[in-house]
């Protein structure tokens, strides 16, 4: 939760400003009457003022929302801008393609343009609303098998509960949570299995939530890694002191509530005689982030003989050091949320994040190694889910 860099926020600024302009001008084109577009202009600069002061209030005091421990002034901001700007952002690049039209004197198409991407620009902001609103509290349980080459016939049919990125300072109360739980354990699972991010970036976010957690049921245990959010980066302490131990008490209430929490270290499960590893490293980190993994460490005690699942929570790890480079067949991620926004039509499903992130969502293979990235249960930034619900992995795994 960083705030902008002073060097960028006349260029951020100076950009939102713009959006709100040619927006303006946008909407202007298909208004005709003078009264009404006078009218138009003093309501539309007014709320453009108000949405922009909100923005400014946010953003020009970064240090604010790093030494804030409530959200909500920050969820509130951020709900605000995307509710406000990313229609207008669709209306602006209308605006300017419909300038090529004029320019060779189609203003019929211009105009059509315009007034279909004005109807579209309404239904985005529905869907934006619907998702800060209902999008964040509809859980989405996916049921996936994975078909193994190493995996043991005994072992066959095991069912991996994963969950990911809860952000518990995004939830109001614990009515969420107890659902997911009851769900959670209607599956009877196996294991359960965390792969980070826990909080945002206080252990006094797990406060109240400590039920729930240890009412969801494994057969053979559960186990948790953690998060880039888990560590307590993005906010400002007095001093190194501070910050140790609000670490320190953030894994003591993960263990409390039931996880074996895996720092750069495996642990060994046996069903039906047979052995699974779980492997857990911390944080693999992007520069200029702190990088706390240690796959060789997490590694050094695991035999041959085994069969392996890999917690890692950057998605990126898994390309960069895992595949065709460390005997693991199954690796769970999480980290990208993905984008908490997204497109859902006709059984494809593509969000934004796939340009930031090659592995943003779902399975993934690679000759006979699986990843599978869990799109989170919370939120953080956007307090909303935007075709793109929290979500709760169940996989069961196949032996070929």
């Amino acid at each position: 939760m960083r705030g902008i860099p002073g060097s960028g926020v006349f260029i951020f600024f100076g950009l939102v400003f713009m959006i709100e302009l040619v927006a303006f001008f946008a909407i202007r084109q298909l208004l005709s009457h003078p009264k009404v577009k006078r009218k138009l202009s003093y309501g539309y600069w007014l709320m453009s003022a108000v949405l922009f002061g909100i923005l400014a209030s946010g953003f020009l005091n970064p240090e604010k929302i790093r030494e804030a421990s409530n959200y909500q002034f920050f969820y509130f901001v951020i709900s605000v801008s995307f509710f406000n700007l990313i229609p207008k952002l669709l209306l602006s690049v209308a605006f300017v393609l419909s300038l090529l039209f004029r320019l060779f004197k189609a203003r019929y198409y211009a105009r059509v343009m315009l007034m279909s991407t004005l109807i579209l620009s309404f239904g985005v902001m529905l869907s934006i609303g619907y998702g800060i609103v209902f999008g964040r509290k509809s859980l989405r349980v996916i049921e996936q098998e994975v078909h193994l080459e190493d995996l043991p016939k005994s072992l066959d049919k095991t069912v991996v509960v994963q969950l990911s990125d809860i952000h518990l300072g995004s939830f109001e109360n614990d009515d969420f949570l107890k659902r997911t739980t009851n769900t959670i354990n209607q599956f009877s699972p196996d294991l359960i299995l965390f792969t980070g991010d826990m909080v945002n970036n206080y252990a006094k976010e797990m406060n109240g939530f400590e039920d729930e957690f240890a009412e969801m049921n494994a057969a053979y245990g559960k186990f948790a890694i953690l998060g880039n959010h888990d560590y307590g980066d993005y906010t400002n302490w007095k001093n190194e002191l501070d910050k140790n131990s609000n670490h320190l008490a953030l894994m003591q209430k993960i263990e409390a509530a039931g996880f074996r929490l895996l720092l750069n270290e495996s642990a060994e499960v046996v069903k039906n005689n047979k052995l699974i590893e779980i492997i857990g490293v911390e944080n693999w980190g992007h520069p200029p982030f702190p990088q706390y993994a240690d796959l060789d460490l997490a590694m050094k005690d695991t035999t041959s003989e085994s069969f392996k699942i890999l917690l890692t929570h950057d998605p990126a790890h898994w390309g960069k050091k895992v595949v065709r480079e460390i005997p693991v067949s199954l690796t769970l991620s999480g980290h990208t949320h993905a984008a908490q926004s997204g497109v859902q039509l006709a059984g494809i499903e593509f969000s934004l994040m796939y340009f930031v992130q090659q592995y943003w969502g779902g399975l993934y293979q690679q000759d006979h190694q699986f990843l599978y990235v869990n799109r989170g249960l919370g939120c953080v930034g956007l307090l909303g889910r935007i075709e793109m619900a929290p979500e709760l992995t169940v996989l069961t795994l196949r032996s070929k």
